[in-house]
């Protein structure tokens, strides 16, 4: 699809960065992101560049995004004013909890294959989907979901432990070689467990006096990410790995007085749980630490669950409520038996559940971020350039599903002015809409050539086409 000028429908939104880059680069940013939304080829900078009326070439696009002079922190900083701006003012209604509305701050790790052996922070990872580990590249990625609006919030790459110290300490060697105009400051190698704990100590409410939930896969929950969480005053909920110990209590909410405990690790608890999830009362383990007498029958977004629920507390973490789940399939099937847990002591086992599937909302990002936008298309020789890559491309994904927000709220029109009533539910719905409104700006462009006296054969001649 030919680019021939910045999209109406997205102007606005790519305006809002202008402070962040100069002139030449701004064309380039909006360029990017126009070719990221509507291209449908393999989305390298090569084969965006060629679609681009009077754009910049491959070579140019490669120095926007590798060594051109403007700072991550600063588009992060902007795409996240323009993102609390845009939730004050269209005030989408979150899922409620506990009758309050809530918003759910949520992280997750992805891996990228890769093929390059040069390739910096590339390295052998653990990848659950496969069960080994592959050669990648990893990262760590935020995302802000309210009511039905899952908006990539923020993204880092982590490294092997045994890396971090090799690749900071080239750092600093390699940047004394440039040029003194060309010095910036650049960024830490961390391993795998930072990145989270620094995004959430420098996250800032989006909405005032909205109830919040950070919401983490079983690798993250940590003292610190907890100590980050309290301070933020969000709640938290997380899986458990089968290694962590766990200190079963009977435990008094009125006077906090604890009465009865047991250690014991989870995969203990839940070898004796799985064959006993479809019992009654006499089939729960250590019944006194229950805060429900038998295994409840649940139903959340149309899936069944059991659900058992037991006081515990967790070291370093504290007291939490621990409530082990288990789906039926619609074809009778049951799926393994799964332990949460919570902050939050006075949900019910159900509000737990219902916490924990907003998690499902990282994973759908994830997948619509490498279907419909490219997100491991490109391998990039320098970490630096890669996170960049990435970054522009979950930016891509956080507009489209502004731009989602906005047509169900009312205030998306078309050039002529015509309100939007809908852009679909997906992402690629929502690409296909962006699509469109690039086929019509071509058809603009097109009728002003004629009306400019140019021929079929020139205006093919100009978009690089055969005629």
């Amino acid at each position: 699809m030919p680019l021939v000028r910045v999209l109406p429908v997205l102007q606005p939104l790519l305006l809002a960065f202008a402070a962040v880059f100069s002139k030449p680069q701004q064309r380039h940013f909006d360029h990017y992101i126009q070719g990221l939304i509507v291209q449908d080829h393999r989305r390298t900078l090569t084969g965006m560049s060629r679609h681009v009326l009077d754009g910049p070439g491959a070579s140019s696009w490669d120095r926007f995004v590798t060594t051109a002079l403007w700072e991550l922190p600063a588009l992060n900083d902007r795409w996240r004013v323009l993102l609390r701006r845009e939730l004050r003012r269209l005030k989408p209604e979150g899922k409620r909890i506990a009758g309050k509305q809530t918003d759910f701050l949520i992280f997750d790790d992805t891996h990228h294959l890769r093929t390059g052996k040069a390739l910096e922070g590339v390295g052998y990872h653990w990848v659950h989907a496969a069960g080994r580990t592959q050669w990648s590249h990893s990262l760590v990625l935020a995302a802000y979901r309210t009511g039905d609006y899952p908006f990539a919030y923020r993204c880092k790459a982590y490294l092997r432990e045994a890396d971090v110290a090799r690749l900071n300490a080239q750092r600093e060697p390699e940047n004394l070689l440039r040029e003194p105009g060309r010095r910036r400051p650049l960024g830490t190698f961390r391993s795998k467990g930072d990145p989270v704990g620094a995004q959430l100590e420098a996250f800032q409410p989006l909405r005032p006096n909205r109830a919040g939930f950070v919401l983490l896969d079983r690798g993250y929950l940590n003292r610190r990410i907890v100590r980050a969480a309290r301070q933020k005053q969000l709640d938290w909920c997380s899986c458990l790995k089968s290694n962590r110990v766990v200190e079963l209590l009977t435990l008094s909410l009125e006077t906090g007085e604890v009465r009865a405990n047991t250690r014991l690790a989870v995969q203990e608890l839940r070898q004796q749980l799985a064959p006993a999830a479809q019992l009654g009362e006499p089939g729960v383990p250590y019944p006194w630490a229950t805060s429900t007498p038998a295994w409840q029958a649940l139903e959340a977004e149309g899936r069944n669950f059991p659900a058992l629920a037991y006081r515990a507390r967790l070291e370093g973490i504290g007291v939490v409520q621990w409530v082990w789940v288990q789906e039926r399939y619609r074809s009778g099937r049951w799926s393994p038996v799964v332990p949460l847990e919570i902050n939050r002591l006075d949900l019910t086992a159900g509000e737990v559940v219902a916490v924990y599937l907003e998690r499902w909302g990282i994973e759908v990002l994830i997948r619509d971020a490498k279907q419909n936008l490219g997100l491991t298309d490109c391998q990039i020789e320098r970490l630096e350039g890669t996170v960049r890559h990435w970054v522009l491309r979950l930016l891509s994904q956080a507009m489209l599903t502004l731009l989602r927000l906005q047509a169900d709220q009312g205030q998306l029109r078309t050039p002529s002015g015509q309100a939007v009533a809908s852009v679909g539910r997906t992402l690629g719905e929502v690409r296909q809409f962006v699509k469109h409104c690039a086929l019509v700006e071509l058809l603009r462009w097109a009728s002003e050539q004629a009306a400019a006296g140019r021929s079929v054969e020139e205006r093919a001649a100009t978009l690089g086409l055969p005629a």
